[in-house]
C-alpha cells in the first residue's frame, strides 16, 4: 500500500493503486484488517474501473480512520 492510500488526511490524493499490504486477515464485519477492503471489493478489484478503484480506496481510508478513532 502506498503512502497516499494510508494517509487519513482527506486532502491527500486517492489513487487507484491496490491498497493490499499483504497482511490479509478478515474481521467479523468481513473487512480485511490489512487494506480495509470488504470481501466483495477484494473479489471485484481486477474488474473495477480506475474510478471504482479510487472510490474503493476512499472507502478504505474512511474505514481505517473510523477504526483508529473507535479503537
Amino acid at each position: 500500500m502506498n503512502a497516499e492510500n494510508q494517509s487519513p488526511d482527506p486532502s491527500s490524493p486517492v489513487t487507484s493503486d491496490s491498497p493490499c499490504i499483504d497482511r490479509c486477515a478478515i474481521d467479523a464485519s468481513q473487512n480485511c484488517l490489512g487494506c480495509f477492503r470488504t470481501l466483495d471489493e477484494i473479489a471485484r478489484w481486477s474488474l473495477m474501473t480506475e474510478d471504482e478503484k479510487r472510490n474503493t480506496n476512499l472507502r478504505c481510508r474512511n474505514r481505517r480512520t473510523a477504526t483508529r478513532e473507535n479503537g
